[in-house]
């Protein structure tokens, strides 16, 4: 089982630990756990929101200030991470970065906020594949994969609009504004 939580800070001026946890799902004991430092700045600092994904052999998370960590699953070793504050130079949202990640074949993709949007990461490398469209925030609807109109589809609902891309490419298809 992986869950993520936080450790609050222990004195003034420290920053706190976002830490990944996998729990045994017989007993609950601890198998393994990952922490980096992490300074909230978000309303509500209760502790990361999206949901850990665990697929391939990885784990892969995202923290409430916008760390995306993939993990081998069996050890708990780092493979790759990204920030986007640092990496795409965007702000946290108000309430954090909540949208889980979405695993679409080959390809991460995760709400990043301003410019990119949403991008594609390669789940092997954490390269960035692909990057769609600019907006002043993420918002917090996780990405959605489905079939419509003879096309697999991402379904992207941000605070501007909702969109239909190609999952492949970014590509897109069709954008209804949402006021």
């Amino acid at each position: 089982v992986y869950v993520l939580d936080r450790q609050l800070p222990r004195g003034a001026g420290e920053a706190g630990l976002e830490r990944v946890l996998c729990l045994s799902a017989t007993d609950g004991r601890q198998v393994w756990k990952h922490e980096y430092e992490c300074s909230y700045t978000v309303g509500y600092p209760a502790g990361p929101r999206a949901t850990p994904l665990a697929a391939a052999g990885r784990v892969f998370t995202l923290g409430a200030e916008g760390n995306l960590c993939c993990l081998e699953a069996e050890s708990g070793r780092l493979v790759w991470s990204r920030d986007f504050k640092k990496d795409y130079g965007v702000k946290t949202p108000v309430w954090g970065y909540v949208a889980h990640p979405l695993l679409a074949g080959k390809k991460l993709i995760c709400l990043v906020g301003g410019d990119p949007t949403v991008a594609a990461f390669d789940a092997q490398s954490g390269r960035e594949v692909w990057r769609a469209f600019k907006t002043k925030e993420p918002g917090y609807a996780p990405p959605v994969l489905m079939e419509a109109s003879g096309k697999r589809q991402l379904i992207i609902w941000h605070p501007e609009a909702v969109n239909g891309l190609n999952p492949e490419t970014g590509q897109v298809y069709w954008s209804v504004p949402f006021k």
